[in-house]
């Protein structure tokens, strides 16, 4: 990308503009920079221009383009090489699990690759861990599975935001599994659900997470079935990838509503 391209598509500086209200111009910077690569508004394998151009083009001093493409490097976003410059990374090499590159990936249009490939990660994890909380889950983790899913129940307009009730039902399934490092996947699994619960909301005509099937889930757990728990989260997650696979079209992010 020509540097000219690169500053009509920046985005700039200017009271009342910024998205990032942190005080400091290097980490507003790092949220301009990374909104605009991830967001596809700078190409992948595009060369950023130099930091005269860039600072000018963001309206910030040379001293905080340098950090700001330090941090952006470390997230894997961008490499610099001596005189080539810096240079846009293809999505293989960014760390997606980063909570702001996932924060920008939240803020660009549905994907179908992005949705299905969050789902298939969850896939990976969470039917061992609803079969761990079946086998290991204390009654009192198992009884806060419940109240996620009777907050499910009650979620919609004017009470609890349904993706929210989803979210604290999904949690709740890890941190029964009474393993430390399945617990902190929870706020993974809130970040890919805040991404994907939109999409699939739409393509099931649902307001809330599919009652049934976490209905289905929460017996499993209480009865103490690891296998059928384990099952039930598949078969749940599964649905979800093969509607989005086979969607003809994603639906438009101003007409979703929000589904597990």
């Amino acid at each position: 990308m020509k540097s000219s391209t690169f500053a009509a598509n920046a985005t700039p500086f200017a009271p009342g503009r910024s998205t990032v209200t942190s005080g400091n111009v290097t980490v507003d910077l790092v949220n301009r920079l990374g909104f605009d690569i991830v967001t596809g508004r700078v190409d992948q394998g595009a060369l950023l221009p130099n930091e005269a151009e860039m600072s000018l083009a963001y309206g910030v001093g040379r001293s905080a383009v340098r950090e700001a493409v330090k941090m952006l490097a470390a997230k894997g976003l961008v490499n610099t090489r001596p005189r080539r410059g810096t240079q846009v990374n293809p999505t293989g090499d960014w760390n997606l699990l980063d909570a702001e590159v996932l924060f920008w990936l939240r803020q660009a249009p549905p994907d179908r690759r992005t949705i299905v490939e969050l789902i298939e990660l969850r896939l990976g994890f969470e039917p061992e861990a609803a079969a761990l909380a079946a086998r290991k889950g204390r009654v009192a983790r198992i009884a806060d599975i419940r109240r996620a899913y009777e907050l499910m129940e009650s979620a919609g307009p004017g009470t609890v935001d349904p993706v929210e009730a989803d979210c604290r039902f999904h949690e709740a399934v890890l941190a029964a599994t009474e393993n430390r490092f399945y617990q902190p996947l929870g706020s993974l699994v809130r970040t890919a659900l805040s991404l994907t619960a939109p999409v699939t909301n739409a393509l099931f005509g649902h307001s809330v997470g599919d009652l049934e099937a976490h209905r289905d889930i929460l017996v499993a757990i209480e009865a103490h079935d690891d296998a059928l728990a384990y099952d039930r989260v598949r078969r749940l997650l599964r649905s979800l990838v093969n509607a989005v696979e086979h969607a003809e079209k994603l639906p438009a992010s101003s007409t979703m509503t929000r589904r597990a």
